[in-house]
């Protein structure tokens, strides 16, 4: 073997060790992994249960916490990686038209993760040290089941999966310029709705799950409908859902909701 394909089948064997132990640290992180938190004012200590998958696109999974009623809350992770033993995900929360975002990041040691939990208060950015334990489940199937057909891997339904259409932000325009009259539904929680919302839109409360049917029973099945919520996920395939089962036929959900209208630069009223 001569010197240049030796050096060339050294540089290959290092790229195949190196993905080998890439992949086998992506294995490693899933499963599920424990920490507690402080109770407040006297309330009892919650335990978090991470759940975690490692995929082709990066890392994917949910963090379950019970809520003021002891019932856990599952949260699915976004814009999940990973890199060698280093993992890094945010939580995104939205509750009284505020949407709170933690951003969690750590290695990988033995049956720990041990890093830091970033988030902003007051116009101040902070960070608490956070250290995860497995519970021995470090398999990737125990961790996270592939998406159900028709819903991503955060669990909601795809809007498409309905027979309405998701227009972008043009294409919502256009829809509004063809049909005057259409009537834009906001389904946001009426706190995030009074913060600001699209001129005209009318605000109704879909998020409780035994009385949502009652806000839109009263809505002209005659009459065209644009539909948005925050990011476009639950409320508003709630809504269509429920579009479709009693005969609606002229509604579009805006994509990417609310969120996608403002980072458009589109106009909006309080």
């Amino acid at each position: 073997m001569n010197t240049p394909t030796k050096y060339l089948f050294a540089f290959g064997a290092l790229i195949t060790h190196t993905a080998l132990i890439q992949f086998a640290f992506a294995a490693g992180v899933g499963g599920n992994w424990l920490w507690v938190t402080a109770g407040r004012n006297g309330a009892p200590d919650k335990e978090n249960v991470l759940s975690l998958r490692a995929n082709d696109s990066g890392l994917s999974g949910k963090i379950s916490t019970p809520g003021a009623d002891g019932k856990p809350t599952d949260t699915p992770i976004a814009n999940g990686t990973v890199n060698g033993d280093a993992i890094s995900f945010e939580v995104i929360r939205q509750a009284n038209g505020t949407t709170t975002t933690n951003r969690y990041s750590g290695k990988i040691s033995g049956d720990k993760i041990v890093g830091t939990i970033a988030f902003t208060r007051g116009g101040e950015t902070r960070s608490r040290d956070w250290e995860a334990k497995s519970n021995g489940s470090r398999s990737e199937a125990a961790a996270v089941p592939p998406p159900k057909p028709g819903y991503n891997e955060q669990g909601y339904k795809i809007v498409n999966e309905t027979k309405y259409k998701e227009l972008s932000i043009d294409e919502t325009e256009k829809y509004l310029a063809a049909h005057p009259d259409a009537v834009i539904l906001d389904l946001r929680p009426p706190a995030a709705y009074a913060a600001g919302h699209i001129k005209g839109a009318v605000n109704l409360d879909v998020t409780d799950d035994d009385h949502y049917k009652d806000a839109l029973k009263p809505l002209d099945k005659s009459k065209h409908y644009i539909v948005h919520s925050v990011t476009g996920h639950y409320r508003t395939v709630r809504a269509l859902e429920y579009f479709e089962a009693n005969g609606f036929e002229n509604a579009v959900a805006i994509e990417g909701g609310y969120q996608a209208w403002v980072a458009a630069g589109k106009p909006v009223v309080k």
